[in-house]
């Protein structure tokens, strides 16, 4: 999932100075699972807005904000009150974001739309409920196979490709000694399969064009789903 974080109420304010009859807009995915953005998030979100004066004139949370499909079909019954207001608060991610907006455009509407979370990656619940761990940078050229299905990309805070750093001291990470050493993780979990020769071999690189962004992925019922 997306992990998501509030902003501040005071930097969200100055974008919604001079604006008034809101909607706030949450999501019932991933920003209801990290416990940002889901209906009892936006329901406090209306009770704070009121407080500080703003007229809130719908509320709710698609079930994914981020599905194009999902955000057409909650606006559907709120034509009148897109219309009427003065600008719409977001309460998922970026992508949620950029979709409210793009589901107001094709109806010809031009409001302002207002990010109220920050987005900080692809998260997994590891506790659920309670905690939520980054463990994949999404970086198009996955080396899970090589490394026991643990990420040094992400785990590892130098992103090191081929085995520690001359820094990391009984299993722990040098930027960060409260953490394990990824590549410490990586070796105990080979040994453990039988596949340390894995840890011989070579790892070039990352083709840094696979994360040329914006990505795009399309799906041919043919050739299956690839980047386009």
């Amino acid at each position: 999932m997306i992990g998501t974080i509030a902003k501040p109420m005071e930097e969200i304010m100055p974008y919604l100075e001079g604006k008034d009859n809101l909607m706030v807009i949450g999501c019932n995915g991933c920003a209801k699972a990290i416990h940002s953005g889901g209906e009892a998030e936006v329901n406090q979100m209306v009770a704070e807005l009121e407080k500080r004066g703003k007229k809130v004139i719908a509320a709710g949370a698609p079930e994914r904000t981020c599905y194009i499909q999902h955000t057409r079909a909650f606006l559907e019954p709120l034509q009148q009150e897109l219309n009427d207001c003065g600008a719409i608060v977001v309460m998922g991610c970026g992508g949620a974001v950029q979709i409210v907006r793009q589901a107001t455009e094709e109806k010809h509407l031009l409001k302002h739309i207002v990010s109220s979370l920050n987005s900080i990656g692809h998260f997994d619940t590891v506790v659920p409920g309670t905690e939520f761990v980054e463990q994949c940078m999404e970086c198009g050229d996955c080396m899970l196979n090589m490394t026991g299905s643990i990420c040094p990309v992400t785990k590892c805070a130098k992103g090191l490709l081929n085995g520690p750093c001359g820094g990391s001291q009984n299993g722990k990470c040098e930027v960060n000694p409260d953490r394990d050493c990824a590549w410490v993780l990586i070796y105990n979990r080979l040994k453990a399969l039988g596949e340390l020769d894995k840890m011989q071999q070579y790892q070039p690189p990352k083709d840094n064009s696979k994360i040329t962004r914006p990505r795009r992925a399309v799906y041919n019922e043919k050739t299956g789903t690839a980047l386009a």
